[in-house]
């Protein structure tokens, strides 16, 4: 394991390297079936863009990008991240891209987003994380479900996805409810 952030039983984070940058990160964000539930996956990324990208993210504090990293082979199979951060109000949005397509099971997915919540409540100290899906993406749902994050609107018919409108569906979580469900696991 190289310099890792928080390590669970299958993946670690860490931050980003330029090895990443190099990888197939890039590749994954180009790719229709990894990119499908993405809001970028209109336009197709680039070495160059990936590049920049990793310039950005390493002067700011209103964006944590972490690489995904399998424990078992150490390889980098993806990225998660907690944007928007509202240092102010305490909220951010939640991501995770899988980009390797054989770790693309619900225990990986899974791992990271507990990872990613237990960054934000514990670490940052942040009180909500929010986030979205489409409709039509029954994983994302099942995931968030898991965790129990709960759905406080959504915008109808807004984004075009495999030939038709869906809505986008707005959740968050709270801390205080992740903690009295979360607390006595992650101490014991």
């Amino acid at each position: 394991m190289y310099n890792p952030y928080m390590v669970g039983k299958r993946v670690y984070l860490r931050h980003p390297t330029p090895e990443d940058v190099e990888g197939r990160w890039h590749e994954w964000l180009s790719d229709e079936e990894t990119t499908l539930w993405l809001g970028s996956r209109y336009w197709p990324n680039c070495l160059e863009n990936q590049r920049a990208f990793y310039e950005s993210i390493t002067k700011g504090k209103e964006r944590m990008v972490l690489s995904v990293v399998d424990i078992e082979t150490d390889r980098h199979i993806g990225v998660c991240n907690l944007s928007g951060i509202n240092w102010l109000h305490r909220y951010t949005d939640m991501a995770v891209v899988i980009g390797e397509k054989e770790y693309r099971t619900g225990p990986y997915v899974l791992e990271c987003v507990s990872m990613l919540l237990q960054i934000a409540f514990l670490r940052l100290n942040l009180r909500i994380v929010k986030g979205g899906y489409l409709a039509c993406n029954e994983s994302s749902k099942a995931i968030l479900d898991v965790f129990r994050f709960r759905e406080v609107g959504r915008y109808e018919n807004l984004i075009w996805c495999n030939g038709a409108y869906t809505d986008n569906v707005m959740v968050m979580l709270h801390r205080d409810d992740w903690m009295r469900r979360n607390m006595k696991r992650i101490e014991g």
